[in-house]
């Protein structure tokens, strides 16, 4: 919901730029009428948008995990090191997974963020309990 009311602000903000900048005029028209767009349809519908959102942004990192991967893999077998192929590698294959399950990995970054963030709060406690001796 916050994400469809940014979305038109920021979309209003860029039209109304257009009275003190002309510079890159039909950029500027083409992003304020989408983000206004685009945030009246987050905001129509929530439910799509709670679940389109993440698998759109998982393939948008799966495809750049994949450009990642290239990268790095074309730097290991141009002399950057063993390593940095790995590298490529691994990030092919996530970049391969996200792109091939977007769903599945838009459900499965809500549950390591929720982990991660159960761990460091577990780690802060100890580290306060550790340093109140």
């Amino acid at each position: 919901m916050l994400l469809g009311i940014y979305w038109m602000i920021d979309g209003i903000i860029v039209l109304a730029s257009l009275y003190s900048d002309r510079g890159d005029q039909r950029w500027k028209v083409l992003v304020g009428v989408l983000g206004i767009i685009s945030g009246i349809l987050v905001l129509a519908y929530p439910l799509y948008s709670a679940i389109l959102l993440p698998t759109f942004l998982a393939i948008i990192v799966g495809v750049i995990g994949l450009i990642m991967g290239a990268v790095h893999l074309v730097r290991g077998f141009s002399g950057a090191g063993f390593g940095a192929g790995i590298f490529g590698i691994v990030s092919i294959i996530f970049g391969l997974i996200l792109i091939a399950n977007p769903f599945i990995a838009a459900l499965a970054v809500v549950a390591i963020i929720a982990i991660i963030a159960i761990i460091g709060g577990i780690l802060i406690i100890v580290l306060e309990l550790r340093r109140a001796r």
